[in-house]
C-alpha cells in the first residue's frame, strides 16, 4: 500500500469513528447496537453497508460523501444500525428473488422515515416533498403510526409501478449497500413466513441450511433490539427525549406472538390432587415386591400427584363505550372455550368474570366449567361509560381474601384509559384484540398481549 492509499484508508477508518461517537453522543440509549458493529473497509462496497456483525465501509467514496456533506456519512451509519435492530437483514431470507428489490426499498422506507422523525443535529437533514408524499401515502393506506419494513413491502407489492416510477423511489430513499445481506442462493428456496404480518410483529422465520450463521446473527441483534428498547423508554420517559417513533416501531418488532392457549397456562398454579402418581416410583422394584411377596409391592405408587391446572384467577371485560361488544364475545369465547378443556380445572376452583367500564359493574363467579358456558351463554354486557382501570383493582383487593389462590388477573381492553399507578401482588395481563388496538403505555408490571381473530378462531 502506497503512502496515498495508506493515508485515504486512514482518512476513512477516521470518518467512520466520527460517525460512531456524534451518533453514541447524541443518542445514547444506542451505544450497544452503535459499536457492535465492527469497521471494516472495502473498496467494493458502496460507500457502506453491514452484515450484521460488519460495518463495510469504501474508504475513497466515503471521503467524496464526506465533502459534500460533512453530517451523512452519520446518517448513513444509523441507517445500516437500524436495518441491523429491526432484523431486516435476516427478514430477507423469506423472501424470493424477484421479491428482494420490494424488500429492500420497504426497508430503506421504514429506516428513512424514523430518521427524518428524528431531531438530531448530528444527522444530515433530507428535506423532500417527494419522501413526505410516500410517507402520507402509506400512512393512510396502511392506517397506521407505525411503518414496519413488513407493511410497507405488502403495500408496495399492490400499487402500479413504472420502471421509472420505481427507480425514482429506489433512489430517494436507497442509503446503504444491502448486497451483504443473507440471500437464498443457488436455488434455494426461502423458507415460509412465520408469524410476520401488517404489524411487523412476530419472531423471524428459521434460516434454512447454510445460514447458520445468519441464525446466530439474528438472535445477538434480537437481544440488542430488546434491550435497545427498553433503554430508549427509559430515557425518554425521564427526559422526554422525542424518539416515541422510534420506541414504537422497537415495540412493534421486538413484540412476540405468543399461542393464547400458552399464554393462559402462565395462570395456571401447581397443586396436589388424589389421583395415582405412576412417575413417582420404580415400577421394576413395583413388580419385584409382588413377586416375591405375591401382593405386597416394595413399593406402592403415592395417591396424589402434583399437577399444573387453573386455580383461582380473575377475568375483567372492559364493558367502556370504546370497546366493541363483538370483540368482547370473540375474546370470551376463545378464552371459555381453552378453560373448558378436560383437566384444565382443579376440583376446586374460583374465577371472577367481573365488567368493568368506569366503575365495577357485574362479578359473576366461576367454580366449574358448566358454570362457565353456562354464563356465555346468557351473559349480558353492562356499563358503556368511560374507562378507567384502576376500580377493577380495588374490587379485587376486597375480595381477595375469599381468593385463596389468587394467581393472576386478565384485563381485555382497548387500552385508553386509567392505569393503576402501584403494581397489585399478583400477575397481571392486559389483553388486546389486534383489530381494535390502541397503542397504550401499560405499565411495565403488566404483560401485554395482542391477539388477532386468526388465534381467537382457533379451535
Amino acid at each position: 500500500m502506497d503512502i496515498r492509499q495508506e493515508k485515504i484508508e486512514k482518512i476513512g477508518k477516521m470518518i467512520i469513528e466520527g460517525a460512531r461517537s456524534d451518533l453514541y453522543v447524541s443518542m445514547r440509549y444506542l451505544d450497544l447496537a452503535i459499536f457492535a458493529l465492527n469497521p471494516e473497509a472495502d473498496e467494493n462496497v458502496e460507500v457502506m453497508g453491514t452484515d450484521g456483525d460488519k460495518i463495510y465501509y469504501s474508504s475513497p467514496r466515503l471521503i467524496e460523501e464526506y465533502g459534500k456533506n460533512a453530517r451523512q456519512h452519520n446518517r448513513t451509519y444509523l441507517h445500516s444500525v437500524f436495518h441491523c435492530l429491526f432484523r431486516h437483514l435476516f427478514n430477507s431470507i423469506k423472501y424470493t428473488e424477484e421479491d428482494q428489490t420490494y424488500w429492500d426499498i420497504a426497508c430503506d422506507i421504514a429506516v428513512e422515515y424514523i430518521i427524518d422523525d428524528l431531531n438530531i443535529s448530528v444527522i444530515n437533514p433530507i428535506v423532500s416533498r417527494y419522501r413526505t408524499y410516500i410517507y402520507k401515502r402509506l400512512s393512510v393506506e396502511l392506517d397506521m403510526d407505525i411503518l414496519t419494513a413488513e407493511a410497507i413491502y405488502k403495500t408496495l407489492k399492490t400499487w402500479d409501478f413504472s420502471d421509472s416510477d420505481f427507480k425514482i423511489m429506489y433512489k430517494a430513499f436507497k442509503t446503504d449497500d444491502h448486497g451483504f445481506w443473507p440471500r437464498p442462493k443457488g436455488g434455494q428456496n426461502p423458507p415460509p413466513s412465520q408469524g410476520n404480518d401488517n404489524s411487523g410483529e412476530g419472531d423471524n422465520p428459521e434460516p434454512p441450511d447454510g445460514f447458520g450463521a445468519a441464525k446466530k446473527l439474528d438472535g445477538k441483534w434480537k437481544d440488542l433490539s430488546e434491550r435497545t428498547a427498553s433503554q430508549a423508554e427509559h430515557i425518554n420517559n425521564r427526559a422526554g427525549t422525542e424518539d416515541k417513533s422510534l420506541i414504537a416501531h422497537l415495540k412493534a418488532v421486538n413484540r412476540r406472538r405468543y399461542d393464547y392457549r400458552e399464554f393462559l397456562r402462565k395462570f395456571a398454579v401447581y397443586g396436589e390432587e388424589v389421583k395415582p402418581d405412576p412417575d413417582s416410583f420404580d415400577p421394576g422394584f413395583y413388580a419385584y415386591g409382588l413377586s416375591l411377596y405375591g401382593n405386597m409391592p416394595i413399593i406402592e405408587p403415592l395417591e396424589f400427584r402434583e399437577v399444573k391446572r387453573v386455580s383461582d384467577f380473575v377475568i375483567v371485560i372492559d364493558t367502556s363505550a370504546s370497546c366493541e361488544g363483538e370483540a368482547v364475545k370473540a375474546f370470551l369465547s376463545r378464552t371459555f372455550s381453552l378453560l373448558s378443556l378436560r383437566n384444565s380445572f382443579f376440583n376446586r376452583v374460583k374465577i371472577h368474570v367481573i365488567q368493568c367500564d368506569n366503575k365495577v359493574r357485574r362479578d359473576t363467579v366461576i367454580e366449574n366449567s358448566e358454570q362457565l358456558e353456562r354464563l356465555f351463554n346468557d351473559m349480558e354486557l353492562v356499563g358503556f361509560g368511560g374507562t378507567d382501570f384502576r376500580p377493577a383493582f380495588e374490587y379485587v383487593e376486597e375480595i381477595k381474601p375469599s381468593l385463596k389462590n389468587l394467581k393472576g388477573l386478565i384485563y381485555f381492553t382497548d387500552g385508553e384509559g386509567i392505569y393503576p399507578e402501584k403494581p397489585p401482588s399478583y400477575d397481571t395481563a392486559f389483553v388486546f384484540l389486534k383489530e381494535h388496538y390502541y397503542d397504550a403505555e401499560v405499565p411495565s408490571w403488566a404483560v401485554k398481549l395482542i391477539l388477532d381473530k386468526e388465534e381467537l378462531e382457533k379451535k
